[in-house]
């Protein structure tokens, strides 16, 4: 599996639950995923699937099937089936009511660290630390990772379900203007700072636009 995930990189969620499989479910699941990895499909059409199979070896080991039963030696044929029908459609709504929940968590913690990454910013402007600087480096260090992470699953989500670049390019533009206001408001005006303000717009600007987009995907 290991050898496909690096042929073909695609994030596929719920993998955790692979530790839940016995030797002989996690055997058969591997092989229909390297095999799921090549298929002709898209990437979210992909993490469907292997979350059905998934979903199906949990359920058969559960009823104490043989392995082989779930997920049968003609891969092609199996994964026309578990491709379409009530199987797939309800595989497909959970998935995306997972990654509507991510956004709107995500948004939430990239919003919040950067608040953390610009006020350092300005108080290394300043020369005005709130602890001193090796505190307030590491803080900021550990919000920037954070905003990162939260802002790299984001765009996986966006790209998956091709919503096209606008959320990208809100994002890069409230960055810039944030630090753009940041430089040039004197210290004294700090009080009538509106970076996080326009954090707090782009938020429910990405919230407001995206809701209809994702009810439109899992209706």
């Amino acid at each position: 599996m290991k050898q496909a995930a690096n042929q073909k990189k695609i994030h596929i969620d719920n993998l955790y639950l692979m530790k839940k499989l016995d030797e002989d479910y996690l055997k058969e699941f591997d092989r229909f995923y390297d095999y799921a990895l090549h298929c002709n499909k898209s990437d979210a059409d992909i993490n469907i699937i292997v979350n059905v199979a998934l979903e199906q070896c949990l359920e058969g080991m559960k009823n104490q099937k043989k392995a082989a039963l779930i997920i049968p030696r003609d891969l092609k044929e199996y994964t026309t089936k578990i491709s379409r029908g009530n199987v797939y459609k309800e595989m497909k709504r959970k998935i995306r009511n997972q990654d509507y929940e991510k956004m709107q968590i995500s948004s939430i913690w990239y919003v919040f660290s950067l608040c953390i990454v610009l006020f350092f910013f300005k108080n290394l402007l300043e020369q005005n630390f709130t602890v001193n600087y090796v505190v307030d480096v590491i803080v900021a260090c550990i919000a920037g990772g954070i905003a990162m992470k939260n802002f790299l699953i984001r765009r996986r989500i966006v790209k998956r379900y091709q919503f096209g670049s606008f959320y990208m390019r809100m994002d890069i533009a409230t960055i810039a203007a944030c630090v753009f206001i940041k430089i040039v408001t004197p210290a004294q005006y700090a009080n009538f700072d509106i970076t996080y303000l326009l954090l707090v717009i782009s938020f429910f600007t990405m919230k407001h636009k995206i809701k209809p987009q994702f009810e439109a995907l899992i209706s």
